[in-house]
């Protein structure tokens, strides 16, 4: 005699998905993925991150769209020292007629380095102004007081640094500045969790990260992951002025400074721009390059 269990059926629960409709719903986001969005726009991926494509924010309100879901956001506010703030928040998907299918979390915290910190400026000991930045390597490097921020023109050697120790970030004095962020940061965050969770996409797309430059980053600057609307995905340039020997060694020491290998910097470069070699990286690209492998892995 076989033993009989008890199972709880939650009244107002939507009926199991057959095996057809379970096919249909995959096929439908794939559609979705293929037909409506854009890469770079909905979706992304990241150097080093894995081939499996990132849904971000605009690409989850478009499955919500598509699955007629209802977003019921729920936000816990945690104050921590020194006026910082957390928010937590757990995002509820319902269906338009009020059935729960699922919920997902995110947090956010003005205690994340892209949101505590800030640039330190350096006072030029000449005219007095907040203007010094770092000289271009192919330039020399050492220190300049910028012109165009106001300074004086003045340069300094690398071995003639007259700043001291150079604090390369400061923490911001005002962490209210970042609440009304960090809280859409969280909600986000949330947003998509659930999403991946409620439509059963995590298969086809990996956990947000959108804010991957919160994670990969160079110290202070705020670098958006290479996305198709920035660049041209494999499509060479072969009528286009090329960099020098320099502008490709200086890519490389870049890149290399950020922790990527050099199998990594290869097959990006050919992911994202159609080019199998440093050399042949176009100029009108070069800034543009240089500043996506500044990220620090």
């Amino acid at each position: 005699m076989s033993e009989e269990k008890d199972v709880t059926i939650y009244e107002g629960a939507p009926p199991a998905l057959r095996l057809g409709e379970v096919k249909a719903q995959v096929e439908l986001i794939q559609e979705i993925m293929k037909s409506v969005m854009r890469d770079g726009e909905h979706y992304g991926k990241i150097p080093g991150c894995g081939d499996k494509p990132t849904l971000l924010q605009p690409g989850a309100q478009k499955l919500v769209m598509t699955f007629r879901l209802v977003p019921d956001p729920e936000i816990e506010v945690i104050d921590l020292p020194n006026e910082h703030r957390e928010y937590r928040v757990k995002v509820k998907l319902y269906t338009q007629n009020g059935i729960f299918l699922g919920a997902g979390v995110g947090s956010c915290t003005t205690m994340e380095g892209k949101f505590r910190y800030r640039k330190a400026d350096l006072t030029c000991p000449e005219c007095g102004k907040d203007s010094i930045i770092k000289g271009k390597a192919e330039f020399g490097g050492g220190w300049l007081c910028y012109q165009k921020k106001g300074g004086c023109g003045k340069k300094w050697a690398n071995a003639d640094n007259p700043f001291g120790v150079i604090t390369e970030r400061v923490e911001h004095d005002n962490p209210a500045d970042y609440y009304n962020t960090c809280e859409k940061m969280a909600f986000k965050r949330a947003l998509v969790s659930a999403t991946l969770t409620v439509t059963a996409a995590s298969d086809i797309f990996t956990q947000d990260v959108e804010d991957m430059p919160e994670v990969f980053k160079e110290k202070g600057k705020d670098i958006k992951p290479p996305t198709s609307s920035d660049t041209e995905k494999k499509e060479e340039h072969p009528s286009e002025e090329i960099i020098s020997e320099a502008q490709s060694k200086r890519f490389y020491a870049i890149a290399k400074g950020s922790g990527y290998t050099d199998e990594e910097i290869k097959k990006w470069l050919m992911d994202s721009y159609g080019i199998d070699s440093s050399k042949k990286i176009p100029k009108s690209k070069y800034e543009e390059i240089c500043k996506i492998v500044g990220v620090k892995k």
